[in-house]
């Protein structure tokens, strides 16, 4: 069985933006522990920190990549998640409220340009509530770029305005969420009225409980959901591996979960995608072809124009 994994952050105790920037070794350690975990191809993500700080990880990351064929193979492109999220406590998950900042193409031009051009970012995550009059958006949109709503509070209204700019997907449905919302006009329900958006889920029964996550993909339709493990340093990585000092992780279940000190948010996850495949059938009920095809088929075929460079 093979996996795409459209959201990593980092992998075997090497993180892609925390403070030490990864070798070259690093990174050769990272594509082996993917492929003995069956995962032919990952979209590596930089999240939010300040503009200098992303483009220089970025840019790092890309002459890594560009160096060394079996890295490009496994890392056809990158998600930039961030910087352009809600400030909000809870909405902005653990990002840095100081870096969470409006959404401008002043800010995601020098990032789009670290990582090597347009063509070289398969996806942004973005608020739509920080993108005034929807303006980046519809250039990301033009650009050829899988525009994302994430991290966002944003009403229904403006969700609707967002997918005819063009936006066409949701990122970590049912996280990046306050802990206490209205129960019945919250981000999640807004999320799930759009009508041709799809979205990822963390199939590791922290992000969000199995008997709810059955619950969208049965609402949503299979063929608009996507898993993905959203994972950080700690995947697939030792108990004393060493993670960013905001960061706990809880490695007392099968699958660790990671939060940010002091907080009951998450931090990422700890999921691999075979362990995210292994949860669809033991936990949801899926079938095999139905497992694969949220764990594989889908997110290859999101990001195919990206896959076949």
């Amino acid at each position: 069985m093979e996996f795409v994994d459209i959201q990593v952050n980092g992998y075997a105790g090497v993180s892609f933006h925390e403070n030490e920037a990864p070798t070259e070794e690093q990174m050769q350690l990272v594509i082996e522990r993917l492929l003995a975990g069956g995962v032919r191809a990952i979209l590596p993500t930089v999240t939010t920190n300040a503009v200098p700080f992303m483009a220089e990880r970025l840019a790092h990351l890309r002459r890594l990549i560009d160096q060394d064929a079996d890295l490009r193979r496994m890392m056809p492109a990158f998600h930039i998640e961030g910087p352009c999220l809600s400030p909000v406590e809870g909405y902005r998950g653990a990002h840095p409220e100081q870096h969470c900042i409006p959404a401008t193409r002043e800010v995601l031009d020098p990032l789009l340009d670290a990582a090597g051009g347009v063509e070289r970012v398969a996806m942004v995550t973005l608020a739509p509530e920080c993108d005034r009059d929807l303006a980046t958006t519809r250039w990301l949109s033009e650009s050829g770029i899988i525009v994302c709503a994430g991290h966002t509070d944003a009403p229904l209204d403006m969700l609707r305005e967002a997918e005819q700019a063009g936006l066409s997907f949701f990122t970590h449905l049912g996280n990046g969420s306050a802990a206490t919302m209205d129960r019945h006009d919250n981000i999640i329900n807004r999320a799930m009225a759009l009508e041709h958006v799809r979205y990822s889920l963390v199939a590791d029964g922290h992000h969000v409980p199995f008997f709810v996550l059955a619950q969208y993909i049965r609402l949503l339709g299979i063929e608009r959901c996507i898993f993905t493990s959203d994972c950080i340093a700690a995947a697939d990585a030792p108990p004393d591996c060493k993670l960013n000092e905001r960061f706990e992780v809880d490695w007392s279940t099968d699958t660790p979960v990671v939060r940010l000190k002091g907080t009951p948010y998450l931090g990422g996850a700890a999921l691999t995608m075979a362990q995210a495949h292994r949860n669809a059938t033991e936990h949801l009920g899926l079938t095999a072809a139905e497992a694969k095809a949220l764990c594989d088929d889908q997110p290859a075929a999101l990001i195919s124009k990206w896959l076949r460079d």
